[in-house]
This record gives structure tokens, sequence and C-alpha cells, in this order.
């Protein structure tokens, strides 16, 4: 069990692929033995085009016609209802408790106690086409650690962790993987700038960083170059990248560009 994280909040909403999430979330709210919560988050600007006269919308099989804000209204309660259905049936395959709320436009809140997961996937539409997912910058400016979450029910056979240092905002990166590499029976690769890697010590501190975790560790140099990065951790078979919320890496465009490369989940540590 994951004693500083007291609830694992999954993020939700109408466009997201929210199986995605909800897997992740309700795999490492089993193995914590903590609580799981979702919030699913109504799309504020949507109701807000849907007060105006002018809204349209174009369904498919019928065409143009009014968006209106009690269609709107009936549709966002809709897409909550199956997210809260999906949720629930989740949490209980897997034994564990769960609650869910609902709340509009950016009122999501996540504590320094919450482990947040959100979805980086949408749902197509048309089957032609995606929009663009909203968690990019769901941590930003909160508090919590989170996780963004790519892969459909694909448990992380190795997670990568991106290392700049021996402080004690290193540290707790270090243990915010292991718990999510011991979650899922994966092995824990470090990865570190090659002058950290030279330090006298390394291996010590993190063997004492990791006594409390049980994941094989691996340590190798960080490639200089981002192509030579992305390609080294697709051949490590890493389907987890982590690293401090600090490191210019977590910029929600860098996020971007990591899940594109590498088709990964990506864990952002407070």
């Amino acid at each position: 069990m994951n004693r500083s994280v007291e609830r694992i909040v999954v993020a939700l909403d109408a466009i997201s692929e929210n199986r995605v999430a909800i897997g992740a979330a309700t795999r490492m709210a089993e193995r914590w033995k903590i609580r799981l919560h979702g919030v699913f988050v109504e799309d504020d600007d949507l109701i807000r085009l849907a007060g105006l006269p002018f809204a349209r919308q174009v369904s498919l099989g019928i065409g143009v016609e009014s968006l209106t804000l009690q269609r709107a209204e009936r549709q966002m309660r809709a897409f909550a209802k199956r997210a809260r259905h999906d949720l629930a049936a989740s949490a209980k395959r897997h034994g564990i408790e769960w609650s869910f709320e609902i709340v509009r436009g950016g009122g999501m809140v996540a504590t320094s106690g919450d482990f947040l997961v959100a979805g980086t996937t949408t749902r197509p539409i048309g089957g032609h086409f995606r929009v663009e997912c909203r968690w990019w910058s769901v941590g930003e400016p909160g508090p919590a650690t989170y996780l963004l979450a790519h892969r459909i029910g694909d448990p992380h056979s190795a997670v990568a962790v991106l290392l700049h240092g021996r402080d004690a905002d290193s540290e707790r990166l270090l243990t915010a993987a292991a718990r999510v590499a011991e979650a899922n029976d994966a092995r824990l690769v470090v990865m570190c700038d090659p002058e950290i890697a030279e330090m006298p010590g390394l291996r010590a501190w993190l063997a004492g960083s990791l006594a409390d975790y049980a994941p094989q560790v691996e340590l190798e140099p960080i490639p200089s170059e981002p192509a030579r990065l992305y390609r080294r951790i697709a051949e490590m078979h890493c389907q987890l990248v982590a690293l401090a919320a600090s490191a210019e890496a977590a910029r929600p465009d860098r996020l971007r560009d990591l899940v594109a490369q590498i088709a990964c989940d990506v864990l952002v540590v407070r």
C-alpha cells in the first residue's frame, strides 16, 4: 500500500476513451488498497455555446440541427451516466470502494493526498478523426502527482525514470515510479544524466531510496538527443515514463510529443 496517497482520482469527460484512465486507476487502487474517486468534468464551453441562439450541431445520419441548452445538458448527463457505470463496473471487478461526482469546467479538485489519473486518447468521431485531449495540462497548477494513461488495459512491463539529480525531489520521483512499477509487476529502468551516473555512491543511494520497494532496477545514462532517448525507451519496451513536474519535458507540448513518439503512459511527479 502507498501510505502517502489517500485516494486515486480519475478524470473523465464526454470525449475521452475513459476506459483507459479507469483501467489504470483501478489497477493501482486495488494494489494500494485505497479508494477510487471518479470526477466527470462537463464541458463548460459547450454549455455556453448551447445557450446562444445561433448554435448548431451536426449529427451523423441527421445533418445540421439546433444545439439547445436543454439538449447539451441532456447529452452531458448521458455521458456522465455511462462514465459512472464503467467506473462502478471496474471497481466491482477489482473489489475496491469507489465514489463519483460531476463538476463543470475546470473545477476538478485534486489535493496533495490524491494520485490523479487521466487518459490521453479521445474517442473517434464518425470513425475518421479525433479532437484534442483536454488533459495534457491536467496537473497544472494542482498539487497532485498524476498519470497520463495512453494504453488500454495494458499493464506496464517496464517503467523508465528520467532522473536529473540526487536531491529530495529526485527521491520522490524514484519512489513514485517504484510504486507504479510495483503495482504493475514491472521492472524499473533509471535513466540519468551522465554526470549523475558517474557520481560515486549512486547505486548505494538508489538502493537506499528504493529499499521499501520490490521492482527489479536497471541503470543507464540518458541519451543526449530526444530522438535517441525515444528510440531507447521503445527498445526497452517501457510503457511508462516517469519525470519530475519541474522538468522541461513536463511541459504540455513536450508531453504530447513524448506520448506521440513512444505511445506510452507518462507519470508526472510533484
